[in-house]
């Protein structure tokens, strides 16, 4: 299902060709992989030449991350996106997500695509699967499952040695960037007001840190 919806995306979104981007999202990345609590999934991490400020999750562990974010972030700020979006993975909100639409047994098709239906039924079915997943990734998650990934992210982060209150900064710098209307635009559009990410996660980082008893 995964590379099926990695295919669609691509159509539209094509890869980055700056060799720094890429080396940089790769090599954060194995390290926030390696710090996940499900080792069962091949994340594979990729950096779209795209302006606006995002990064998504798409089934079957591919990630994505625009230029544009990569670019006003560090390395450690990075690690917090990268494990934001490892931890819809690692917590399985694509597939409650994908299970809780009413045409999941459409979307099947697109993992099983080609099993006893004829070439034109069957790819029919996979480009109807591919929106419906795309779209759904899309529109982003419910808040209680951002702020779960948000928590998780900073545990990863900080499991794989990155500093776990870049996860602040990274936040304070997209609402920044995006200007007056961050409430509606980019990375904000399928999440949680900034600030209320930021209080929750002031609250959090010392517990998952284990600075606070």
């Amino acid at each position: 299902m995964g590379h099926n919806v990695r295919e669609e995306l691509l159509k539209n979104h094509p890869l980055s060709k700056d060799a720094r981007l890429n080396a940089k999202v790769e090599a954060v990345g194995r390290r926030l992989a390696s710090a996940s609590d499900r080792q069962d999934v091949q994340y594979k991490f990729y950096c779209l030449e795209e302006k606006e400020l995002n990064a998504m999750a798409l089934p079957g562990g591919f990630i994505y991350v625009n230029s544009g974010l990569m670019r006003i972030l560090n390395d450690d700020e990075l690690a917090y996106v990268l494990g934001h979006e490892v931890g819809h993975v690692a917590a399985r909100h694509i597939a409650k997500k994908i299970q809780a639409n009413m045409a999941y047994q459409l979307i099947l098709g697109v993992a099983f695509a080609g099993m006893g239906d004829s070439a034109g039924s069957s790819a029919q079915n996979v480009a109807q699967g591919v929106d419906t997943v795309y779209n759904l990734v899309s529109l982003g998650y419910s808040r209680q499952d951002e702020y779960e990934a948000d928590r998780i992210g900073v545990k990863y982060s900080f499991r794989a040695g990155y500093n776990p209150y870049a996860a602040l900064s990274a936040l304070e710098k997209i609402k920044k960037a995006e200007g007056p209307d961050w409430k509606i635009l980019g990375y904000f559009r399928s999440h949680p007001f900034a600030d209320e990410r930021i209080e929750a996660l002031e609250r959090a980082i010392p517990k998952i840190t284990g600075a606070e008893p």
